[in-house]
């Protein structure tokens, strides 16, 4: 049975479009779980979905760096950085296998080091900038949440 990310491994963000882009993300992560799991890898299914994540999650942070841009969220620049370094590890890590084929360093970056850098930056980064885009919302503010 290949590794999958529970539904209820990511905390719940008071915004619910947060919420639902970090479900989407899992169930994608999840889909490349099976795909690594089977007998006989298929090697460019797992490339379109990997290039799949990859822009997700960028739409992902830019929407979350927009939103934070205009509540004029003063750890912005902290959390975007995270972003920035997050985005690069994932090009770096897809580049890799693209190039080597290297499943287990993949596995080890898609089932370890990624779903771990999301709970945690979930829990923290995330739920603290979702409390604040709340309360910007409670005020009438409008976000840019698609």
């Amino acid at each position: 049975m290949p590794t999958q990310i529970d539904a209820n491994t990511f905390m719940l963000m008071e915004i619910p479009a947060m919420t639902q882009v970090h479900e989407e993300e899992r169930i994608m992560l999840n889909e490349l779980y099976t795909l690594l799991a089977q007998a006989l890898t298929d090697a460019p299914l797992i490339d379109i979905k990997l290039d799949a994540l990859l822009q997700h999650t960028t739409a992902h942070f830019e929407q979350e760096n927009r939103n934070m841009l205009i509540i004029d969220f003063r750890p912005y620049p902290v959390h975007k950085d995270e972003h920035d370094l997050a985005l690069a590890d994932m090009k770096t890590a897809f580049d890799h296998w693209k190039i080597s084929r290297n499943l287990p360093a993949l596995r080890q970056y898609l089932e370890t080091d990624l779903p771990a850098w999301l709970k945690q930056h979930i829990a923290t980064m995330d739920m603290i900038t979702a409390r604040f885009l709340k309360m910007y919302q409670d005020k009438g503010g409008a976000l840019d949440f698609a």
